[in-house]
Parts: structure tokens; sequence; C-alpha cells
């Protein structure tokens, strides 16, 4: 398995306090992983991470990085734009090479197990690395977000797969598990309107059924109050379905239609070559166009 590489993009719900973000980052780096991205936004309050190793570095940053974001963390004195659940909110794994996803699959449940014994805080596992019959989708898993479900007991589907029935007082739970590669994307809107950007994400989920460019496309509309500004969050969960520019296109045409125009975008974490190329080749028509012709 020392040949196997995989990608690790956890997000923390902290973005406002550098040295907690600096404590966490040397946490990682002291894996000897390869750190590819790293962003804060104190409106979302949370950090994203991403990088990437062989099994055994993943594991040993995942659980650094997990022992420092439990301590310095308090959810109870936390409030941002996105949601969350955990202090550690949730740690998407990408098998890049080396590694079947069943592999990286039973790897995931080992890293869960220990991360639970080890921090005493409650893990669900998602997407791949659920069990038959549990809840998949992180959205879903993160209903209710931690004040809807600390101090309560953990029954029935709510109940983690490996940990505490009960979410830890400041750290809440962690959802983990492996996933296929995911694009962040934030579209910002004018006039700055929390409402429109909520009525652009609301239409954008009637469409991704009938509209081949919104397939698998989760969206959201934010309010940033330390800039002032509105956001459509963006996640395209089908990256073999679309790709970045035809769900920006797309979002344009709703807002459009409303009148609203997107004034930038932003990727948020890290895009795999073959993805980048999907949305370069989209946006310039062009033919027979492969990641392999992206040189790095």
């Amino acid at each position: 398995m020392q040949r196997a590489r995989i990608l690790c993009i956890p997000n923390l719900s902290e973005g406002r306090d550098t040295a907690t973000i600096r404590a966490v980052v040397d946490a990682v780096a002291s894996a000897k992983v390869q750190i590819h991205h790293l962003s804060w936004d104190e409106d979302h309050h949370r950090t994203v991470l991403a990088f990437s190793g062989t099994p055994p570095q993943v594991r040993q940053a995942v659980l650094q990085m997990g022992a420092v974001a439990v301590e310095r963390i308090d959810l109870t004195r936390h409030r941002g734009a996105h949601p969350r659940i955990g202090a550690v909110d949730v740690v998407p794994f990408v098998p890049l090479e080396g590694l079947t996803r069943e592999q990286a699959v039973a790897w995931s449940l080992r890293i869960a197990r220990s991360f639970a014994r080890r921090l005493r805080v409650p893990v669900y596992l998602y997407e791949h690395s659920a069990r038959e019959g549990r809840i998949r989708d992180l959205p879903t898993l993160r209903k209710g977000e931690f004040e809807g479900w600390v101090g309560k007991r953990l029954t029935g589907e709510r109940a983690p797969d490996f940990g505490p029935k009960r979410l830890h007082p400041t750290a809440g739970a962690t959802v983990m598990g492996v996933r296929d590669p995911l694009i962040a994307l934030n579209c910002y809107i004018h006039p700055p309107d929390y409402d429109l950007a909520r009525e652009i994400a609301r239409r954008i989920r009637a469409e991704r059924e009938t509209n081949p460019a919104l397939r698998g496309v989760r969206a959201l509309g934010l309010w940033l109050p330390s800039r002032r500004t509105a956001q459509v969050s963006l996640n395209i969960t089908q990256t073999d379905q679309t790709d970045m520019f035809r769900v920006v296109d797309a979002v344009r045409r709703v807002a459009d239609a409303m009148r609203v125009e997107v004034v930038a975008t932003e990727l948020v974490g890290v895009v795999l070559a073959q993805d980048a190329a999907r949305a370069l080749q989209s946006a310039l028509e062009m033919l027979g166009f492969d990641s392999q012709q992206i040189v790095r």
C-alpha cells in the first residue's frame, strides 16, 4: 500500500483564529503529506485544506489534525454562514492511484474507528464508505447541525458508525469517508442580495433533474456580512456528467432571467486535471482535448 496515494480535503469549523488554523496546518504538515491548498473564510467561519500522500501519511495527518482541532475549536461559540455539525466537520478521501475503491473504503473505516476512539468524537461514514441502509449524503447527515443534536442521545438513523452516542460537547461529530471527486465553486452576484442568492440556488436545485449541465449540483444561497455580499455556493458532485464551465453558464442564465449578474466565481479547494481539462474543452469548444496536454 506504500505506493498508493490518497487525496484528503478536510473542512474545519474555524475561519477566524489564525493561530488555530496554523496549528492545524502544522499538524498536517508534520505527517510529510503534500499540501495542495489552504484557504479560510471569516464569514463561512471555515477552513478548507487539501493534501495528499500515502495511506499511512494521510492517516497520521488526519489523526494529528483532529487532535488539534478538537482541543482548540469550540462549536458552542461558533457562528458562521456555512452549515456544520463538527469542529472537524467533514473529511473526504479520494483515491488517486494504487488503490481500488473497495480498498480505499476498507482503509477509511480503520481511520474512522481510530479517530472516534482516540478523540471521543462520534463519526458518521458517508458516500462510498457508508454502510448498507445508512444515510449516505452529507447534507442529510448534517441536518440540524451541532445545535440541533448536542446533548441528545444519538439513536436509530442518527446513531454514529463509531464513537460515543452523543456529540462531543464542543467538537460535535465528524463525517468521514471515500467519495468521488467533487468541485466546490462560489458565484458572487450583483446586486448583493441574500434573498436573490437563495432564489437562484432554489432554481438551480429545481432544474438539476431536467438540465444535464446541473446534474448532481448542490446549491445554497449565502450572505457574507464582512464583505456585504451574497454568493451562490455550489458543489459539483458528478464531475463526469458536467463541468465547471457548463455549471457556471447555467447559473448565469438563471441569474440573467432574474436580472441578476454573476460578477465573479471562486474555486474552493482543488480540481483534478481531468476536470480542469473538461471545463477548458467546454469553454473553448476544443476538439479532442486531453488532460495530458496540461503540463505543470
